[in-house]
């Protein structure tokens, strides 16, 4: 880190440098072109270019300790800018008193006049304090705009890591390898007693493996079909808790096995569905709906539920609040999600833009399938979970 800051502060100096050698040729250069002349006017650079550089210089540092400062006080910026112009005529008089003529004998000095002495040192000062105000002003919007991003950068990581820690308490509730253990034990007594009850607890036991380790990647992305799979089991359990009486279809449309999302966003909603939803009106089943486009870019979910009549169960929305923040951290504006409460029915879309990468990977896929490389997997296309009364 040092070593970093050392190389940035030489890089700053030799910038500058470089900078003023480029000012002072151009200067020079110019003035050739003007006088006609072949030789380099060595005197205007000591005499003119020195002390305007002193000027710059000392200028941002008044700048720097003043203007800066969160009380700025104008009248000691004109004391300061008073000072700083007495002490650049002081220099600009030895430099041309003593320096001149020991560096440059021969050449004719000019009389004193004490008038054009300080109108060309005037001129002088004020140019060059005026790039420093320049200069001055542009580094502090460079600095403000920085400062800005590196904000909204920790206001998000801090959020995000808001989200994560919320995430890891929802799922620290309950010790994984305890609940594993014990559901095995009921699986395996229930193995000589009823083949449903031992295929429910096989079910509830996947549910909450992936509840509580879905398996993120770096980018906390889980396969799509994973939570296609866990969406299964949600419903399966249902059915077998209510012997498979419950209204429900469940359609999957697309190629689902190449993509990622974030997880356990898909399940909030289907949960609300069979929370709020009349489950056994064979005329209006629950509907869940998952489409990935053709090319893989959009990923859509919906579910559709006629409302159960009786008392309303209180619900707060955390649910759905939680759903929201985690998608906007992640997909920022790439997502949609609407929410149509009617008098009857209840349906929520959720519309999620994957990007370029995975529709990149769906269309190699596609065309590998096209071509014979692989074998066809189009994700569990047209799936129904639709299952009448008996």
């Amino acid at each position: 880190m040092m070593h970093f800051q050392i190389n940035r502060k030489y890089r700053v100096v030799l910038l500058h440098i470089g900078a003023w050698l480029l000012y002072i040729a151009f200067g020079t250069l110019n003035k050739i072109y003007v006088t006609h002349t072949d030789a380099l006017d060595l005197a205007d650079v000591v005499l003119t270019q020195l002390p305007g550089i002193y000027v710059f210089y000392g200028s941002i540092y008044v700048y720097l300790k003043i203007l800066s400062a969160r009380k700025q006080k104008y009248l000691l910026l004109l004391a300061a800018e008073i000072m700083l112009f007495i002490t650049y005529l002081l220099l600009f008089a030895f430099i041309g008193d003593v320096i001149f003529p020991l560096m440059l004998p021969t050449v004719e000095v000019p009389p004193f006049e004490l008038s054009s002495f300080v109108v060309a040192g005037l001129w002088t000062f004020i140019r060059y304090s005026f790039f420093a105000f320049g200069y001055y002003f542009a580094a502090r919007l460079i600095t403000k705009e920085k400062e800005l991003r590196e904000s909204e950068l920790k206001k998000m990581q801090a959020e995000r890591g808001k989200l994560e820690a919320e995430y890891a308490f929802l799922r620290a509730q309950i010790n994984p390898h305890f609940l594993h253990n014990t559901l095995n034990f009921f699986y395996a007594k229930s193995l000589g007693c009823s083949r449903e009850l031992a295929e429910g607890i096989v079910t509830l036991c996947e549910i909450m493996r992936y509840s509580l380790n879905s398996g993120e990647d770096e980018s906390g992305m889980v396969p799509l079909s994973k939570e296609v799979e866990h969406l299964q089991n949600v419903i399966k359990i249902n059915q077998l808790r209510f012997s498979n009486r419950l209204q429900v279809q469940f359609d999957v449309t697309g190629n689902i096995g190449y993509l990622r999302i974030i997880p356990l966003v898909l399940i909030t909603l289907v949960e609300n569905a069979f929370k709020h939803g009349d489950l056994n009106n064979p005329e209006h089943p629950v509907i869940f709906r998952l489409t990935v486009s053709e090319d893989g870019r959009m990923v859509h979910f919906s579910t559709h539920n006629k409302k159960k009549s009786g008392p309303k169960e209180l619900s707060h929305g955390i649910g759905m609040d939680n759903i929201r923040k985690r998608l906007s951290a992640v997909y920022k504006d790439k997502y949609l999600l609407e929410i149509k409460d009617d008098n009857d029915t209840y349906t929520v879309s959720l519309s999620i833009h994957l990007g370029t990468e995975q529709a990149t990977a769906v269309k190699a896929v596609s065309a590998a399938e096209k071509a014979g490389a692989v074998d066809g997997y189009a994700g569990y296309a047209n799936y129904n979970l639709l299952i009448d009364n008996p």
